[in-house]
This record gives C-alpha cells, structure tokens and sequence, in this order.
C-alpha cells in the first residue's frame, strides 16, 4: 500500500513536472528555437523555459538541479515557477537572479543546489543574459565559438551572492546551443566522457537549417556513444538558429 501511495505521488510530480514546460514553441522574430529534455528517471532535475517577458522580450531559461529523481523534480520546479514571478521587462536580470538564489536557499532543500542559464533576447539579436553555475551555452557566429559563461554561482549555497550580466549579440547566421550538464558528462562504454568538444564538433558539422534538427542531432549522438547503458543524469538541449539574411 505504501509503495502504491509512493507511485501515485511520483506519477503525479511527473504530471506536474510536464505541464511546467512550454506547451509549444515560441513564435519571436526571425528566430527558430526549439528544446528538449529526457529525465534519467521517472521525473528529473532539468527544466527548461520560454518567457514572454513582453512583445519585444523573450526569455529563455534551462534549471538543472543537483541529483535526478524526486527531490531534483521539486527543485528544479521551484527555480522554474520562481523566475517566471520575478521577470518584468524594466528589471535586470541579475535582480531576478538574486532574489531568485535567496528563496533557493531558504528552501527547505536548500542541501541541494541549482545551476541557472537565464538570458533575455531582443528582435535585433540583443542578448543578455546571467549564468548561475551552469554548462557555458555555446553561441557559434561564422567561424568563431563563444561560451557564456559570466553570472556568478549555482542558485543556494550562498544567499548573498551577486551575479553579474553577460552581453551576446544572436546576428544573422548565428547559432545558441545551450544544454544541462548530461549530456557533456555522458559516459561512453570505453569509460571517457562526451565532453563539451563533442558537442561543439556536431555544432560545427554542418549548416544547421532548424533548432529542432540540431537538438535532434545532439540527442542521437549522446544515445550511440553511451551504447546499451542508461542515462546517468537527466539530459537537456535548447537551441536559437537565425538564419542568414
């Protein structure tokens, strides 16, 4: 009976978890976006959001908290609901993000942490954006790879840590690829790990026409080096494409 109780609970968060995601993909400017996530468990620690901050403000946002399973899902279910309440278009981010850190640590999980990758983009490519302790996203414009990586540390441990924006520009033929700490920390069946520089190689591989494809791409790729074994973390990939002018 208690396992049957626990099961329904889990099935539960798991509903739960899943109405938190966007129910489609945004429609902003000449930007293709598109994200997925793959929980390593029933329910997982990753969660990724679009925000309509306003008309001419679309936020995008990946938690993943510490862990997988139950505890993580409820954590990272907190960031989610917490940054959707604190964004307003006039409020910098780093406000939101502190703010943010300090009901993280206050929580009742507050043993737990969260890495945060928070970014705000404008119609002409204008990104700025603040990362708590997360994967650097990667922001590949011709020849030349960018990792974002300022912000501060994971959401928790410190209540009083301070965060600072980073500044991107998404131009034509641009492409974001932002992702949680699975899929470069998966491990292959000869025991080395995927890494960022795999990632970075499927970005570089080919013109990609559609986000949808290259988080597509990532995913198959992460699935044939891990081979027969199961996920060890949950996996996450969120991906811009704005096509050439």
């Amino acid at each position: 009976f208690r396992e049957e109780r626990f099961e329904d609970r889990l099935a539960q968060t798991r509903e739960i978890q899943l109405s938190l995601l966007p129910p489609r993909v945004p429609s902003f400017g000449d930007f293709d976006v598109y994200a997925e996530t793959e929980p390593a468990e029933e329910v997982g620690g990753d969660l990724y959001d679009y925000i309509t901050v306003s008309e001419r403000v679309l936020g995008l946002a990946l938690a993943d908290s510490a862990g997988h399973g139950l505890p993580a899902a409820l954590q990272a279910r907190d960031a989610i609901i917490g940054l959707r309440m604190g964004v307003e278009e006039n409020l910098r981010i780093t406000a939101t993000i502190e703010k943010l850190n300090r009901v993280v640590s206050r929580s009742a999980l507050a043993s737990k942490f969260i890495s945060l990758f928070y970014g705000e983009l404008e119609p002409d490519g204008t990104f700025v954006y603040c990362n708590a302790g997360h994967v650097p996203p990667l922001l590949m414009h011709g020849g030349s790879v960018e990792r974002l990586s300022t912000g501060g540390l994971v959401l928790g441990p410190n209540p009083d840590a301070r965060y600072r924006r980073g500044y991107a520009t998404i131009e034509p033929g641009s492409i974001l690829l932002a992702y949680t700490d699975g899929i470069p920390e998966t491990f292959g069946e000869s025991g080395d790990m995927f890494e960022t520089g795999r990632v970075e190689q499927i970005l570089r591989s080919r013109r990609w026409p559609t986000a949808k494809a290259l988080v597509q791409r990532v995913f198959r790729e992460v699935r044939a080096f891990r081979g027969e074994a199961p996920a060890a973390d949950d996996q996450t990939v969120l991906a811009v494409v704005r096509p050439s002018s």
